[in-house]
């Protein structure tokens, strides 16, 4: 088990970002994570959708933050069609 990254069990809908989010631990410090709603999908329609595949979007989140795919409020951004 990675115990570098650590990813907490909280999808929810940010409704100001039109985004889901969800948090990891990456060495300690807490990064946010955004995943685009598609314009095509209800907003929880999605989140059901997301944490129904928890475990990819960890896993496409795991990748990006291994690129350093950082914004510059030290967030990570994911789009629905990934």
């Amino acid at each position: 088990m990675n115990q570098q990254l650590i990813f907490n069990n909280d999808f929810s809908i940010a409704s100001n970002a039109a985004a889901i989010s969800f948090s990891c631990l990456v060495a300690g410090l807490k990064v946010r994570c955004f995943i685009l709603i598609p314009a095509t999908q209800s907003a929880a329609d999605f989140l059901q959708q997301v944490q129904a595949d928890s475990f990819y979007w960890e896993d496409v989140a795991e990748a990006a933050i291994a690129t350093d795919a950082y914004n510059s409020a030290g967030e990570i951004w994911l789009t629905g069609n990934d």
